[in-house]
């Protein structure tokens, strides 16, 4: 750095704010050679307002050091030293149009957008999307990258791991370089940051990010990020992070639900990757005990694709007989002893009439079938006898009950829209 512009430095910081003299004063790389001092911005935005508001200040403080100097404020050059190369490229397949959604990650996937949509003016700054491990995070997140490139090819999207971020303020560190680094980032329109919970404890990177950070807040580009947790619960985390963190939009993604992993798995399930069919009723099977995450719903879909490939399988449709062998240990054994309230709860929200219409004596066949499937669901579930059933429904007697699960063991065998709904109601009840 030049000698000169160091004691202008001095002198500037006692003249000019703190946040203006740290944002656009402090990123300026100064070269003096020959008489002349030049001062290079990151980008033009920082050239644009220095040259506009903050000239005349610069030119009276190095006047008071070297009134020879010739002063010339422009934009630096990229670096030469390769610190470009550990930057990520988006995913191809991670856009919006790829994302299954659902309860799970509406909220998310709806503000997700909105920024993409108005980078430039989103009051959302920063985002967060938090969550455990597999839930489309990242999908989120680069699906924002894709929009905003469409909306405006110009735009300067970085995506970028914090390990690769840490790796690169590393090797700024040992090559002296470390402005250099900070100028890439800072020059950045939307930056894209995936596990920042992973820099807490790393004190020089949080020192770097926190100035990438703050450039890029006050010179309004968007900033989104993805963490495991909400931020103010990351430890070894700086405060002045935790709370700049905090100050914006912070989403928790939730756990699919079960209809959600079952679109995942068939949207998944017909890809060029996997190519495998499965039927709405598979889905809906597999769904049901795989309920973790995205990532664990793939696993169970390679493997899948791997037993049906391997063993030649000839159906056209993969049953859940081929779900059972190929998944064996993933697929747990069915629940016994539900709450026969949650059960009445689930069958009436499933037929759209009320937890005491399950008890009245409305004799109409929406009533009827309604009736006799939370009758034959509390039987296969529960451990209680016959008249205790009979009790939660309107005290009908042993027999009465005896005839419900008769009849809805004919009727599931016999009608497969009802058999659907058997299963769909169960493995809800399941995941309660």
């Amino acid at each position: 750095m030049s000698a000169t512009w160091t004691k202008c430095l001095n002198t500037l910081k006692d003249s000019i704010p703190l946040p203006i003299f740290s944002v656009w004063v402090q990123p300026l790389k100064a070269i003096e050679e020959a008489g002349k001092l030049s001062l290079l911005a990151p980008n033009k935005s920082v050239m644009d307002y220095v040259n506009k508001n903050l000239k005349s200040q610069i030119k009276s403080a190095i006047s008071q050091h070297n009134k020879n100097l010739k002063i010339f404020i422009g934009v630096a050059k990229p670096s030469s030293q390769g610190i470009w190369k550990n930057t990520t490229a988006l995913f191809p397949e991670y856009t919006f149009d790829n994302l299954v959604l659902g309860n799970a990650n509406q909220m998310a996937y709806s503000a997700t957008r909105q920024i993409a949509e108005n980078v430039a003016s989103s009051p959302y700054n920063p985002f967060i999307i938090y969550g455990g491990s597999g839930l489309g995070k990242t999908h989120l997140m680069q699906a924002a990258g894709h929009l905003a490139q469409e909306k405006n090819p110009n735009i300067k999207v970085m995506y970028v791991p914090l390990m690769d971020f840490v790796r690169n303020i590393t090797n700024g560190l040992r090559h002296q370089t470390i402005e250099d680094i900070k100028a890439y980032y800072q020059s950045a329109d939307l930056l894209l940051v995936d596990d920042i919970h992973l820099i807490a404890g790393k004190e020089k990177s949080q020192e770097e990010f926190f100035h990438i950070f703050n450039f890029l807040f006050n010179t309004k580009k968007q900033i989104i990020f993805t963490c495991d947790q909400a931020p103010k619960g990351i430890k070894s985390l700086e405060e002045r992070l935790k709370t700049r963190f905090s100050q914006g939009l912070n989403l928790h993604l939730e756990p699919p639900e079960l209809e959600m992993r079952a679109a995942i798995l068939l949207k998944k399930a017909h890809n060029s990757k996997i190519n495998i069919s499965l039927t709405e009723d598979t889905a809906l099977f597999i769904a049901g005990h795989i309920t973790s995450n995205v990532r664990d719903l793939e696993g169970a879909l390679l493997k899948l694709k791997a037993f049906v490939d391997f063993s030649k399988t000839k159906h056209p449709f993969i049953s859940k007989e081929v779900v059972e062998n190929a998944l064996g240990e993933l697929i747990k054994p069915a629940i016994k002893n539900i709450d026969i309230n949650d059960i009445q709860k689930e069958v009436a929200k499933h037929y759209a009439i009320t937890i005491s219409d399950l008890s009245s004596k409305n004799r109409k066949q929406h009533m009827v079938l309604a009736r006799q499937m939370a009758i034959f669901i509390a039987h296969s579930l529960t451990t209680l006898s016959l008249s205790k059933i009979g009790k939660h429904f309107g005290n009908r007697d042993h027999s009465t009950v005896l005839h419900a699960i008769k009849k809805m063991q004919e009727k599931t065998l016999e009608v497969a829209e009802i058999n659907s709904a058997h299963e769909l109601i169960k493995l809800k009840l399941a995941n309660l």
